[in-house]
Parts: structure tokens; sequence; C-alpha cells
């Protein structure tokens, strides 16, 4: 008796001291990933026949559900697209609980656009995911390669201004680019150089194609790109170092690090990327038409995550520096006395930095409210430096020419924050934000040296599940700028979904784009160039329609087919490009900044696909139509054509362990166009792209080795016709498109404890 006595009073005492003795981690079971919001129900073992009283609730951030044990009971955990468990506990625990998807690629959880972290397949946007092992499989080291495969996603090279994308024919500044939803910024011409975006301590990319001006403003008319990194580990340490080797000259070496102590993470990583030079002219000395390039980068991010809270510090730093190497030429030296002949050569360096740094807070309440926000800074340095140099005595100079040197600095100021608020048990939910964006720049030709600009707004969203599947979400924007009145930026998505296994999706957006800075205010003018900005564009405004549908049929147990189709119509107003102005004289033709009154793009896409444990194979095509018109009349209008196809396939041979991995794309003939006093046409020529790739992890997955080809097809450049254009001419000249055939090696050492 007194025996029992005693175990009681121990019993209350624990349950006085700690009220939430027991808890449930829900955990996905492929990736170790805590799984927020699932669904969890106890109820007593007694109780469990006679359709007692059950205890239920959502896990958390960290996936984690606490309840108070009181006796026996039976717990169920379900998740959309995940196998329901259930489980008998009979004593105080804390369990972990990892669900295994129904679906093959079922998992995969996108937070561009999104309430909260969300199941792709629950998403109003279509969201293509490229996840961290693919872009490990296939060896990307940066994001132009780990998009150059990719369906409906044309990307450009220049010499100096690097590559450039663009989605469902919207390129330049009509496509956002972020690092967990900070805009990275610094486009020359209009050209965001996606090999300096660096793919290092990364999740996964998560690509959404239309506009999202609603969510994101300025600059996400096409589309926005969003590269998420790594937010969990369920190891307390974890050490990846990384070196890479490509036969064109890469040399690469990264380090990356992660710590967990109790409700806090870091991550640690750093390394430098070298790339010699490469070009296919070799009867030119010194000089190359892919440029010599040396990058260093560093990230840095500390979080701490709570059941109801997360708050995280992240930072970057970037570094590269560009030459460009001109023919040797005979001239005179005046290094001596006496003057004599001698080679020299011009070094144009390119010096870039991007620092980039965050701050973000996130807290649930009850009834699993919910508020975001964040506090960012994105920056880019350039300083353009042209020197001569002696090559036989290795001095050089700074070329004492204003023309010749340039300086450009980018700030972007960005604080966001959004509140999420659900009711009628999640069947409405409601999203109310406020976003704010501070540009400063100072360049060395821009007029008065330094200009800024404001975008200050706030919008709104409501997504109604009106019947089990199917969701309703309007959305708008209000928006002030400091230079240009922004009308009312409405959206609606539309998402219907049938057991997973059938999503239609279709979406109407209104797209806007201020004009930057350096559209407006550019001032450059040389014996080759005379670059002009306009102050008098009016922004881009445009309206889109996107459709989409996914059906996923079973086949035989694991075993699926995955049919997709989507389309979209793009009508913009006042797209703005360069406009070539013909000289009189003796001087150079004056290019400059100036508003297409019509531009139309719309196109559709088919693809199919077989996923199985083991395998996985898909193929897709895309045909896009442009049209553009220099009034809003039918006269004049310029129509053009283009065409993509891509296949890919892989598969992990059981025994052996190997993975195999082979991508290709087809590049259509594509449209180009210039503008004078009318439309001129031309057109890139047709090429094909393949790259192949296998890869085997030894020693219990602590070392993975990558070998592979890319661009076994042996692309360089290819032609294009019948255009001429800002700062070249493509008339029977040709683009450059990449290094040839190499072939590329990659070792990974892993530690984790």
């Amino acid at each position: 008796m007194l025996l029992a006595l005693i175990g009681n009073l121990h019993l209350l005492a624990a349950r006085l001291v700690e009220p939430n003795n027991a808890s449930v981690t829900v955990i996905r079971k492929d990736n170790q990933q805590p799984i927020t919001d699932a669904v969890v129900k106890i109820v007593q073992l007694e109780e469990a026949n006679r359709s007692g009283k059950e205890i239920a609730g959502f896990t958390g951030l960290t996936g984690t559900f606490n309840y108070t044990f009181t006796e026996a009971c039976i717990i169920q955990i379900s998740h959309l697209g995940f196998v329901t468990l259930t489980d008998t506990l009979y004593k105080i625990e804390k369990k972990i609980y990892p669900l295994v998807s129904t679906v093959t690629n079922i998992q995969d959880v996108v937070v561009t656009g999104q309430y909260s972290p969300n199941a792709v397949q629950k998403s109003v946007y279509e969201v293509k995911i490229i996840s961290g092992a693919e872009l490990k499989a296939k060896g990307a080291n940066n994001l132009r390669e780990a998009l150059q495969s990719k369906l409906n996603i044309d990307l450009g090279q220049d010499a100096v201004f690097g590559s450039s994308l663009g989605i469902n024919g919207i390129s330049g500044e009509g496509v956002k680019i972020m690092v967990d939803g900070v805009p990275v910024v610094g486009r020359l011409d209009g050209k965001l150089d996606l090999s300096q975006i660096n793919l290092n301590n990364i999740d996964h990319i998560e690509i959404v194609e239309g506009p999202l001006s609603v969510i994101y403003g300025t600059d996400a008319m096409g589309g926005v790109i969003n590269i998420i990194t790594k937010t969990f580990q369920a190891e307390k340490v974890n050490l990846n170092l990384k070196a890479y080797y490509e036969t064109a000259g890469q040399y690469n070496l990264e380090l990356n690090t992660g710590f967990t102590f109790k409700k806090n993470q870091l991550y640690l990583s750093g390394g430098r990327n070298f790339f010699d030079g490469f070009t296919t002219l070799d009867s030119i000395p010194r000089f190359q038409e892919w440029k010599t390039k040396e990058q260093y980068f560093a990230d840095a991010k500390y979080m701490v995550t709570g059941n109801r809270l997360r708050f995280s510090l992240s930072g970057s730093f970037f570094r590269e520096l560009m030459l460009n190497r001109s023919a040797p030429k005979q001239t005179l030296s005046y290094d001596n006395a006496d003057t004599s002949w001698t080679f020299t050569g011009d070094d144009v360096h390119f010096l870039t930095y991007r620092p980039r740094a965050s701050a973000s807070f996130m807290i649930r309440f009850k009834e699993n409210n919910q508020l975001d926000m964040m506090l960012a800074y994105s920056g880019f340095f350039r300083f353009t430096n042209k020197y001569s140099k002696n090559l036989v005595t290795g001095k050089e100079q700074l070329v004492n020419d204003k023309n010749e040197q340039d300086t450009t600095r980018y700030h972007q100021l960005i604080a966001r924050a959004t509140y999420n608020m659900p009711a009628m048990k999640n069947r409405l939910n409601f999203q109310f934000g406020v976003d704010i964006n501070q540009e400063y720049t100072s360049q060395t030709h821009i007029e008065d040296g330094k200009q800024q600009s404001g975008d200050y707004a706030a919008f709104g969203s409501m997504k109604l599940t009106a019947t089990e599947g199917f969701d309703i979400q309007p959305a708008i924007r209000f928006s002030y700028n400091t230079r240009f009145r922004v009308p009312l930026i409405p959206s609606i998505n539309l998402r219907y979904n049938y057991k997973d296994r059938i999503v239609a999706r279709a979406s109407y957006g209104r797209g806007y784009r201020a004009p930057s800075l350096k559209e407006m205010y550019l001032t450059f003018f040389d014996s080759n160039h005379s670059l002009k900005g306009n102050t008098e564009l009016k922004p881009e405004d445009g309206h889109c329609v996107n459709l989409s549908l996914n059906v996923t049929q079973p086949v035989y147990k694991n075993h699926n087919i995955i049919f997709s189709t989507s389309g979209f119509y793009n009508k913009l107003s006042n797209k703005i490009d360069w406009k070539l102005i013909p000289s009189i004289g003796p001087e150079p033709d004056t290019f400059q900044y100036f508003n297409i009154k019509k531009y139309i793009t719309y196109g559709g896409a088919l693809s199919l696909g077989y996923r199985w444990d083991r395998l996985q194979i898909n193929t897709a095509a895309q045909l896009n139509r442009y049209e553009l018109g220099m009034t809003n009349s039918t006269s004049g209008k310029v129509k053009m054509l283009s065409a993509d196809f891509t296949a890919g396939a892989s598969y992990l041979i059981p025994k052996a362990e190997i993975g195999i991995n082979l991508t290709y794309k087809y590049n259509g003939a594509k449209p180009l166009f210039s503008v004078n006093n009318s439309i001129q046409t031309g057109t890139r020529q047709a090429y094909h792209l393949l790259d192949v790739s296998l890869f085997r992890n030894f020693w219990k997955d602590r070392i993975q080795i990558v070998v592979g080809g890319k661009n076994l097809a042996d692309v360089t450049n290819v032609q294009a016709d019948n255009l001429s254009g800002v700062g070249h001419n493509f008339s029977g000249s040709a683009v450059n498109i990449g290094w040839g055939r190499t072939f590329f090696t990659s070792l990974v050492l892993h530690f984790s404890k």
C-alpha cells in the first residue's frame, strides 16, 4: 500500500512538473526531414471501441506534437501524400515516426508563393523542382548548369555580361531570381550572370512559371526561380568536402558543414572555383571566347527552431575576377630611355562582389495563425579596369582613359512581413502582407552618378477550399513607386486535386515591371559605343494566363506513369528593349532604351514520364510563338515560332549500386529581333545538348564519386543570321553556346555523427 501511494505521488509530481511529458515527432522516411502540419489523433485504449473523446492536433515546425500521457492509448498520424500510421503506446515516450510517401515525388515540399511550406500537390501554383540529388548526379556547379537541360527555359550567353535566361518568352529583368526569398541584384544589360550563383549548401531549386507580381512585385512577370538552402539536418555534425575537375579547365573545391545542438543549427560553407578559359579560335593568341574566371565564396546560416517559432540569420559573400585578354600587338616600348619595339596586350579586369545578408523570424500562434518577417540586404559591386601589359617584361599599367574604366554599385534593402490566418477548419485561409524595396545605385556611366528608387506595397490573398480538393485563391497588390504610378495588380488561381492523381490548375495574373535605374539613366559613349537610357520609359504591363494538367497513374506497386500538359498566354504592353538610332556623321550609331508597344508570347508543352524505385524516364516537348508590334494595330506585326524537346533517364543498378543519369535537350531555332525604324528579325540556329553521368557511393555513403561527360554533341558556337544588336553583330556570325565536349569527375567525402 505504501509503495503504491509513493508511486502515485511520484507520477502526480511528474505531471505537475512536466505537463507535456510525452511527444510525437514525425519525419519523412526518405530524407529524415520533419513533417509540419501532420494530423495527430490520440484516444485512450479503453475508450477506442466506444468512440471516446480524442486528443487531436498538428505537428509544429520541428515535426513534433506534445501531449499529456495518462494511460495506454492509440495514436494515428496522417498527412497528405503519406501512408497513415497507427500505433499503440503503453508508457510515457518521446517517439519518432517516419512516414512513407504514397506516390513517387509526393514528398516534395515547396515554399515559393506559399502561405507556409506545403506539399507540391497542394500548391495553387505549378512549381517545378530540381532536387539536390539531381544536381549532384549531373555535376551542376552553378545555376546556369542546373537549368541548361530544362524545358521552356532559354539560356543566352554574353562574353562580358555572362549568361541569362528567359521563361515563357519573357527574359531579362522579367524573371526574378532569389535565394531563400531574397532577390539577387546586379543585372548588366538586363542579364544576371547565372554562373555567379553557386549551388553549394542548397537543398533544392523551385521554379514557378508565370507572373508572381502580386507576391513578389516587379521583376516577377515571367516567373520566379527560388534557390532554397538547407534548413534541417538530423545529424549532430555533418561535413562534406567536394573536389571537382572538368577537362575544359575547371577546378573547384568546396567545404560544407552543419552542426545541430538542441534547437540550434549552424551551417558553414566556402570554396574556390577556377576556370582557365576556353576558345575555339586557336589562331588568335591570348584571346579567349570564354574568359578566365576565379571565384571565391562563403556562406553562413544560423537557425534556432522551436515547435512554434523559428529565427534565422544568414550571410553570403562572393568574389569573381574575370580576365579579358586581347591578341598581342607590336608597339613601341617607352619603359627605358631608348625606345624599342615590343609586344603588348590589353587586359580588362572585371572584379565582381556579391554580398548578401538576411534575418527572418516566424512564429505560430494558436489556431495555426502564423507571422513571417524578413529583413534583407543584397548588393552588387563591379569594377572594370583596363590595363596595357608589356608581354615581354610583364609590366602593366592602367589605361589613362575614363571611358575604359567603370565602377558599378547596387544596394537593395528588403523588408517583408506576412500574416497567415486560417479559418473554418482550414477550409478558408487569409494572407496579408507588406513589402518594402529600396534600391540605390552609383555608377560611372549613369546620369548624375547616383540614382535611387523605392517600391512600397501591401498585398492580400484568400484561399478557399470550395469542395474537397478544389481551391480558389484570389489576390491583389497595392503598390506605391517613387517614380511610377503602379496599377492594382490582381491574380486568381484555381486548383483541383483528385486523390493526388489528377491535379489541374488555371491562373490569371497581371504582370508589372518598373524600368530599372540603368534603363532610365545610362549614359555611355566611347569610340565604339553610344548607349543611352530613357527617362520617358513606361513600365511594362502584362496580362498572363497559365493552364496545366498533371495525371499520375499507378501501374503496379511503385510503378507510376505521369502525364502533364500545360499552356500559357502572355500579352505585354510597353516591353523595354534597345532601339537603334542611326547616326548622320562619323560617330557610332546610338542605341537607346524604348518601349515596344505590343509583345505577345503563347505556347504549350506535353510531357510523359515513368517512375519506379530505381528507374525514372521522362520526355517533353514545347512549342512557343512570339508576336511583336510597334503599335497596337495588327499592321507591321512580326510573328516567330520556336520549338524545344527534352528527354532524360536515370537508373540505379541494384547489385553494383551504380547510378546512371542521362539528359538530352534539343534547342530549336530561336527567333531574335532588333528594332530600327521597324522590327528586324533573325534566327539563332538549332543545336543539341547531351550529358551523361555515373555515380556511386562507397563506405556507407561516406564517399561519393561522380564521373561523366557534358555537351557530348560537342557544341561550341551556333550560327545567328540577319540581325544586329548592341555591342555585337549577329549578321553571319556565331553565338557562344558551350565549351564543347568535356568530361568531369567529382569526389565528395562525407562525415556525419
